[in-house]
């Protein structure tokens, strides 16, 4: 007899699904954690992007509302038409 023969074949393959099973453990917490970085990232450019549009619809709406009879408007729209 061998000492392949003398394997108990039913250990060794708990043996390799236990390992099995630990690396699919490890890899599918591994993803998760790459998900919840990419989400994190997503979140945060997409609150950087909504800032930025409230700040831009903040200097609009200051533009608009400009007070049309504030002298420095009105000395500029005089130059305007002189020229």
């Amino acid at each position: 007899m061998s000492k392949k023969e003398n394997v108990d074949v039913d250990k060794e393959i708990e043996r390799l699904s236990r390992k099995s099973n630990i690396n699919m453990k490890k890899f599918e917490d591994s993803f998760q954690t790459r998900l919840k970085k990419l989400d994190d990232d997503i979140d945060k450019v997409m609150n950087n992007k909504i800032k930025t549009f409230d700040d831009n619809k903040k200097i609009t709406s200051d533009y608009l509302n400009i007070d049309y009879k504030d002298d420095t408007i009105n000395r500029y729209r005089e130059k305007l038409k002189k020229i």
